[in-house]
């Protein structure tokens, strides 16, 4: 069906829009400015973490830890950065540039567009095309109803927990993975006889998804099997084909991959909904928290389902927002019975998603889990963007109000979060001292470089101001991402949820820099194989030069590099 000039008008607009708007998370971060590089919302550390990644995802198969040295990394998901140090080879393009400026362009614009023609082509609706690419870009949690009660502000788009698609970019392996998704359906929806090279590139599609972002792979690959088995059903076998080649691919490529990481989920029911109505920092109901330890010591068991049946429903509307209009195309679609085949792929990939979160935590990082919960808001889209192409068709005047209505509520936390990127100074920043010493590092042989420990204290003892430098802000791979060198310890947040053991290095680094006995420390770096010490002032290391065999190389007052001899 050919689009009207209205339609197409303002499909261009919303696509426009909707792409500026996504990527200004992200443009942003990791320019220069009078004080530094500087960093905006979690670029501070999560961008650093890619970007350290993309300097050794080449490396080898699995590639070296470029924060951990000796150890591959492993229990991660890398086909992201994968794709972004090969764009970096072929292109010349730095890789922060590819990162930051670039890349959150091409997906946001990607996003909306696939999200349109999904949508249109699974109801054969302009105006569902339309609105799920509306939702896929704009939609909130109901966390500012909270925030305006008691702050008289709007905010809290994480206050039920989970992001919002306004902050699709700033996790870009989980925007990768919504467009692969994205793409993957339109395949499926537009292909009514599929030929061989269709096959083998769904099958990759769907195969490496896993490894670009493992939660969607564990919603998506289930999903797939039980829309194969409908489409089998009517003896349409390309679908089986493509399911049984994608699990061999995903199966392949994640065990190699990650060897331990069924060993990271931990069975935790209702983990985020008991610690979101208990944390001050999110919801918090402190009555509804005291309710549930008395009912569970007393044995109410009856009252107890009920406060926890409260909490769900807190959890669920909450991060919902006006998505929750879907349910009346849910409810309306079950009692007549009218599923379309490719909606059992949407109605089993949200329920995975769903409940994943709702019984699991990760071992180390309880809340990582959550981003499981970021598909089941994704799935939601389709059934409200559904919900609003009907209100659309309304014949009297309050399919307007109607529209403005859902337009309203659903945006707020969208802008609010939005200003985060839009402030200024940033929170983090590396400054221009370190970027030289940094580029001086990049330029010498290659290497294992340590490090100073990190001190999550540091910014608080010296209350220090925005933007914070980058070594006081978090613990982050700065070090590595801007030197493209392996170091012996950092990022150990990533560490953490990696479920890597660095808690005994760290304690060796700490006596290194504080010991008296110059054969310990000269032992220490000789068994470690330290070619590089990377110091800032005010970081010190307690032997002498001499003592330690190692030459000053590097001095501008900011940083100090020594080389071991």
């Amino acid at each position: 069906m050919e689009l009207s000039l209205r339609h197409k008008i303002i499909f261009i607009f919303l696509i426009l829009f909707g792409t500026l708007i996504l990527s200004l998370t992200m443009v942003r971060s990791g320019l220069l400015y009078p004080f530094g590089m500087g960093f905006w919302g979690p670029n501070g550390h999560d961008g650093i973490w890619h970007l350290a990644l993309i300097n050794q995802v080449l490396r080898g198969f699995p590639p070296p830890h470029p924060t951990f040295s000796g150890e591959f990394l492993v229990n991660y998901h890398y086909f992201f950065d994968l794709l972004v140090a090969i764009l970096q080879k072929i292109t010349f393009i730095p890789a922060s540039n590819l990162y930051f400026q670039i890349l959150p362009v091409i997906l946001s614009f990607s996003l909306g567009f696939l999200s349109f023609l999904v949508g249109y082509h699974w109801t054969k609706n302009f105006w569902t095309g339309f609105w799920v690419a509306f939702f896929n870009y704009f939609a909130g949690s109901f966390g500012y109803f909270v925030t305006l009660w008691r702050n008289r502000e709007i905010g809290g788009e994480s206050l039920f927990w989970s992001m919002q698609s306004i902050s699709t970019l700033i996790n870009p392996p989980f925007a990768l993975s919504l467009v692969v998704i994205l793409l993957g359906f339109y395949f499926l929806l537009t292909i009514k006889k599929f030929k061989i090279w269709q096959i083998i590139f769904l099958s990759f599609l769907f195969g490496l998804l896993i490894n670009i972002k493992a939660y969607a792979g564990i919603v998506v690959l289930p999903a797939l099997f039980i829309y194969s088995l409908l489409k089998l059903a009517k003896k349409e076998k390309a679908v089986m084909i493509i399911f049984f080649f994608a699990s061999f691919i995903s199966l392949i490529t994640f065990l190699s991959l990650n060897k331990n990481a069924g060993s990271l989920l931990v069975f935790e029911p209702f983990w985020f909904i008991h610690s979101m109505i208990e944390s001050p920092d999110r919801l918090f109901i402190p009555r509804l928290a005291l309710s549930r330890y008395a009912l569970i010591a007393g044995g109410g068991y009856k009252k107890l389902l009920l406060v926890e049946t409260a909490g769900l429903l807190f959890f669920l509307l909450g991060n919902l927002g006006t998505r929750i209009i879907g349910l009346w195309s849910l409810i309306k679609k079950n009692i007549k019975g009218k599923f379309e085949d490719i909606e059992m792929f949407f109605l089993v990939g949200g329920g995975i998603s769903l409940i994943m979160p709702l019984l699991f935590v990760q071992k180390g990082t309880s809340w990582n889990t959550i981003q499981f919960f970021y598909y089941f808001l994704f799935f939601a889209n389709f059934y409200a963007a559904l919900t609003l192409s009907e209100i659309v068709k309304f014949r009297s005047k309050i399919r307007y109000f109607l529209l403005f209505l859902v337009i309203t509520f659903t945006v707020p936390t969208t802008f609010s979060t939005l200003k985060q990127y839009l402030g200024f100074p940033p929170p983090a920043a590396i400054p221009y001292g370190e970027l030289e010493a940094l580029k001086f590092l990049q330029e010498k042989p290659k290497g294992l470089v340590l490090t100073f420990p990190y001190s999550s204290s540091l910014k608080f003892e010296k209350r220090m101001t925005p933007p914070i430098p980058i070594y006081a802000y978090e613990t982050t791979a700065y070090v590595s991402a801007f030197s493209q060198k392996q170091t012996f310890l950092e990022d150990e947040m990533n560490l953490e949820i990696s479920g890597y053991k660095f808690e005994e290095r760290r304690k060796e680094i700490e006596k290194f820099f504080s010991i008296d006995d110059k054969e310990w420390a000269r032992s220490f770096l000789s068994s470690n194989k330290i070619n590089y010490i990377y110091l800032l002032r005010g970081q010190k290391i307690n032997l002498g030069e001499n003592d330690l065999g190692i030459k000053l190389i590097f001095d501008n007052g900011t940083a100090r590099i020594y080389q071991v001899l």
